[in-house]
């Protein structure tokens, strides 16, 4: 049984894990009744080839528990489980799957087995979100663990986050939602602007004082890496070319600097890719973004909500699917050529007139659809399915995904706030063979929503079922600890617990 642990929740009668069930069985096993000591009179035994995996921990454990942290050595472990079946054996695990690790904990110290650096880390955050602090002290005076045997691996290899970082948010949010991502064990994350980009090239692009400039994007890249998580950013290169929520009616480029406007159709909402300029541009910003984030392996390029497509007089000449064919193509092409896959929203892609697309995501045109089959393959098709008639329906066959893996086309889901769907949905992205999974966050990223999008997801991606109580917070409060927080604003997942404006009693 794969198990996602995500941290102790405390109870009356005593510690008990959040872990979940999955296709393994006896592969974990843990007694909250008897816990050992997880300090520096502890030593912690890693088995790993890869030479950074012993590095990473040191260091870490130097960060997150001073001189308390365990002694590290290298060695064998002979890490195994006898009970378990044989496709759950820990050496079969982590000779078979990068991020797999096994771990025991009892009275002769720690043992840590992994193939990778990936494995290790995990291993490390399973560890730490289990470590409680000694009871019956003033203040912390080292930590314990309860014993332990547990043989871990992720359902999905592609595993993401999808941030959107608005003028309004704080970018220690954004940070917080990176670190925590990692903490959880996703291994990717989608940074959105929303105008909060500062190019270099085009500093007309953004809003004035955008707060993502060069030197931001590698710290947070840098942190990302050092975690396992790694950044790949977006740039809404058709629909969304507003930089802003359509309910707000604002638009980052032409309501501060209208020169800028043979750039996009003439409501704004989306670029007029018939416009060689606008060619040109969107290229140089994904270059430059894409060298600011680190030349990662991805590249999102957006392309949701089209609406309003084809209105000026260089668009409405010519074909639109075959505008449209060039447009994504050519994208793929330039982002391929720096090393990189492009990815894309998919809602274009579908017939909303289709009825076998009732109850799902949809928004393209006959035209628009009709060019599925004409797609580069490099391009990974974003799958945004949100149990659109109803947010709590829950969905147990995924057509959309379906319709475009068996066109040969790599495709992520991507759930939102739907939480009964996650799970099913990650079930048939491996059932499928599809791409990954990939957890939508857009404006909720902040209170409970929040909670029940990174734990429900989290779950999800590493295939075990959600388990609820203080996880989340104290996951939250590391992140906390690791950032040094000490704005009141920077905790909790709420600015204010009472809002400025509030006039009530």
């Amino acid at each position: 049984m794969k198990k996602l642990i995500l941290c102790m929740i405390a109870a009356v009668a005593g510690l008990t894990a959040a872990f979940g069930a999955t296709a393994f069985k006896q592969d974990f096993k843990m007694d909250t009744s008897s816990y050992v000591p997880f300090d520096a009179a502890t030593t912690l035994t890693l088995e790993c080839p890869d030479s950074e995996g012993a590095k990473w921990i040191k260091a870490h454990f130097a960060e997150w528990f001073g001189n308390a942290a365990p002694k590290v050595v290298e060695g064998k472990t002979e890490l195994s489980l006898p009970e378990a079946p044989a496709d759950a054996k820990a050496d079969r695990q982590i000779a078979t799957y990068d991020e797999a690790y096994a771990a025991k904990v009892d009275a002769s110290g720690v043992k840590i087995k992994a193939r990778t650096l990936a494995g290790v880390r995990w291993a490390c955050n399973t560890l730490r979100q289990l470590a409680i602090a000694k009871r019956g002290t003033f203040k912390v005076e080292g930590r314990i663990l309860p014993t332990l045997t547990i043989v871990d691996k992720p359902h999905l290899a592609f595993r993401a986050v999808h941030l959107c970082w608005f003028p309004e948010t704080r970018g220690e949010q954004i940070e917080r939602a990176i670190r925590l991502a990692a903490l959880l064990k996703f291994n990717y994350a989608i940074v959105e602007p929303w105008g909060t980009y500062k190019s270099e090239k085009h500093p007309w692009f953004a809003w004035p004082d955008a707060p993502l400039d060069k030197a931001e994007v590698k710290r947070l890249v840098a942190i990302g890496k050092d975690l396992g998580i790694t950044l790949i950013p977006q740039l809404n290169c058709y629909g969304h070319a507003s930089f802003a929520r359509s309910s707000s009616k604002k638009h980052s480029t032409l309501d501060i600097n209208p020169d800028y406007e043979p750039l996009f159709e003439p409501n704004g909402w989306v670029w007029c890719i018939m416009n060689p300029e606008t060619q040109r541009v969107l290229r140089e910003i994904i270059a430059e973004m894409h060298e600011d984030f680190g030349n990662p392996p991805y590249f999102h390029i957006g392309c949701d909500e089209a609406f309003g497509a084809q209105k000026c007089p260089l668009c409405v000449k010519g074909s639109h699917s075959e505008q449209l064919l060039a447009h994504l193509n050519g994208l793929s092409d330039f982002v391929k050529s720096r090393g990189a896959r492009a990815m894309m929203w998919h809602d274009m892609l579908l017939d909303k007139t289709d009825p076998k697309w009732k109850n799902f995501v949809k928004f393209g045109s006959k035209e628009s659809a009709s060019i599925v089959d004409r797609l580069s393959r490099d391009l990974i098709i974003c799958d945004w399915q949100y149990s659109y008639d109803n947010m709590k329906k829950k969905h147990v066959e995924w057509p959309t995904i379906s319709y475009f893996a068996d066109k040969g086309l790599d495709v992520a889901g991507c759930p939102w706030m739907n939480y009964l769907d996650m799970m099913t949905m990650s079930e048939h992205i491996v059932s499928k063979g599809a791409f990954g999974f990939i957890e939508t966050t857009w404006h909720r990223l902040r209170g409970k929503e929040w909670e029940k999008m990174y734990m429900n997801a989290a779950h999800a991606a590493w295939g075990s079922p959600v388990s609820h109580g203080v996880s989340f917070q104290r996951s939250l409060r590391l992140v906390g600890r690791d950032m040094k927080i000490k704005n009141y604003l920077d905790t909790g997942y709420i600015n204010y617990q009472i809002p400025p404006s509030y006039n009530g009693d």
